[in-house]
């Protein structure tokens, strides 16, 4: 008898070009939650990180910013968002310009991805 398992840990690329700088997002799938990274393509780094999760007994979104400066940073938004979509738990480590027209666009494309490719996350 053969069975097949599944492996603990998947991951996924996209990108999205906003104003002329391309970011990369990473997304690593494990069995009950998310890690999620957006940094720029050829300057990856780690500045940040933030966990968000649902609990369902009482339906209140947590969160956390884990490391990083917690002034204006904006990942913990972006981690409840997303653990309230997909209904898991959510690392996200969102190292780009929290402005009017970067973020908002690097967080519609996550959605699109998210929506076009659900499987990975």
């Amino acid at each position: 008898m053969t069975t097949t398992l599944k492996p603990n840990f998947t991951s996924h690329l996209c990108s999205v070009e906003v104003c002329e700088v391309r970011y990369n997002i990473r997304i690593l799938k494990m069995k009950d939650s998310l890690f999620i990274y957006i940094g720029e393509n050829k300057a990856e780094n780690f500045d940040e990180l933030s966990m968000a999760m649902l609990m369902t007994a009482t339906n209140e979104m947590l969160s956390v910013q884990i490391m990083g400066d917690p002034v204006g940073a904006g990942s913990d938004e972006l981690a409840q968002k997303l653990a309230k979509k997909l209904k898991k738990q959510v690392y996200l480590s969102a190292n780009v310009p929290n402005d009017r027209i970067v973020r908002p666009m690097i967080e519609q494309k996550l959605f699109e991805e998210i929506n076009n490719n659900l499987e990975c996350f």
